[in-house]
């Protein structure tokens, strides 16, 4: 695995009881809600709908939502795809809400553009369900939505939807392929519905996707999460020609290895996890759609670990002292066991000490760090498991949080 961390922003909100970690509840399902309305391929008119997921008997005012979109090349599947009902559920049941949409499918012939337009139909599609949620938190709220929590994920095509929802946001950015039809289109937001509120995602959960142009990325982007296997022949883990069923399209994409390293580079906060040697979406077998036990575990506890803070906004915090903005850090994964990461929200100051001490204030880890540096990690391999803290100490100064090592 591959990880890098920046800047988390921290505002109060609810994660008592292990709320969005731990599968707390039972799963309503609504089916079938209009959130907006397109021109197909066929030049017909298409009602685009949703499942809705949520906590059952959940009280929670505002709830961080998942906008999930299925895979199948943009030729095929639907939002009752089995991997995304599992998705859907696993999260509801940890207390968020998921919404797992239609979208505009079908192109012919299999060639660059085609592919391209199909690729904006289905971003517009989502960036319209975007908004559809964040128009509803504003007027009648029927769905309880934070709309400052939306994130946005995707399987295979799906992950290439909502990716492109976060990174595809300037005009310039269009392909040049299509650029004589943006307009038709409805140029970079769309027009499936909803116009006149914020289509922006807060976070993407990419799943065996890819970005069209990681220069797209830039360091005011959002954080981003993605699992993918290094011998995927549908969409590559790094940058590549992409195929439609097989057929090489003329177009080049930046998978998951490249994505990563673009959002190192320019500071979005993102985790890479990667299955080495292990090729398209091996979480569910597309040919009968049955799910495989092991990857998934491992996209819900990736996706579940890498959301928290963001659902969180708060965690696992103990403050001996108030904190100033030069000292506030954050202790993620929190339970942590291997590997524990400290993230400054403001960069390290000149002369921190950061340390893990037992509860008796014993030193039994000591890190180094660096003026300015924006996260660290710190092996605790050898800690037995228990309560320990992490002391960041400048001048004065001593603020502690607390560790839970299993």
């Amino acid at each position: 695995m591959l990880y890098a961390l920046s800047a988390f922003s921290q505002t109060t909100s609810t994660c008592d009881g292990g709320r969005f970690y731990d599968e707390l509840y039972q799963v309503d399902v609504t089916t079938n809600v209009e959130y907006g309305q397109n021109t197909n391929f066929s030049g017909q008119n298409q009602k685009l709908r949703f499942n809705f997921y949520e906590p059952q008997g959940d009280t929670l005012e505002k709830r961080p939502l998942i906008i999930w979109a299925f895979g199948g090349s943009f030729l095929f599947g639907d939002k009752l795809s089995p991997d995304i009902v599992r998705l859907s559920n696993e999260f509801a049941s940890r207390g968020y809400t998921c919404a797992a949409i239609d979208y505009r499918l079908f192109f012919y012939p299999i060639n660059q553009e085609q592919t391209l337009k199909a690729v904006v139909r289905a971003v517009h599609d989502m960036k319209a369900a975007v908004r559809f949620f964040r128009k509803d938190a504003l007027t009648a709220n029927v769905y309880n939505i934070d709309p400052d929590r939306i994130f946005v994920g995707g399987v295979s095509a799906g992950g290439i939807t909502a990716v492109q929802v976060g990174y595809l946001n300037l005009t310039e950015e269009i392909p040049a392929a299509i650029v004589a039809d943006s307009a038709a289109f409805g140029g970079i937001e769309g027009i499936s519905g909803n116009p006149g509120y914020p289509s922006n995602p807060n976070l993407i959960i990419n799943l065996c996707g890819a970005v069209g142009d990681t220069n797209w990325m830039i360091p005011s982007d959002v954080p981003i999460v993605s699992l993918h296997g290094t011998s995927d022949g549908t969409v590559p883990y790094g940058s590549q020609e992409i195929e439609v069923t097989g057929t090489p399209i003329g177009f080049f994409v930046d998978g998951s290895g490249s994505l990563h390293v673009r959002a190192d580079n320019v500071g979005i906060d993102n985790l890479l996890y990667t299955w080495q040697g292990v090729g398209h979406t091996p979480f569910i077998n597309t040919s009968n759609g049955a799910i495989n036990e092991a990857y998934m575990d491992t996209v819900v506890r990736t996706t579940r670990d890498f959301m928290l803070p963001y659902a969180c906004r708060e965690i696992n915090t103990v403050g001996f002292n108030e904190p100033s903005a030069a000292l506030e850090f954050l202790v993620y994964p929190n339970p942590a066991s291997g590997q524990v990461r400290i993230n400054f929200a403001s960069g390290a100051p000149t002369g921190l000490q950061l340390t893990i001490t037992d509860m008796a204030g014993k030193v039994i880890v000591q890190a180094p760090v660096q003026q300015g540096q924006i996260s660290a990690v710190i092996e605790i391999e050898t800690l037995v498991p228990g309560i320990y803290f992490v002391q960041a100490m400048h001048g004065a100064q001593i603020v502690n949080k607390k560790l839970v090592v299993y």
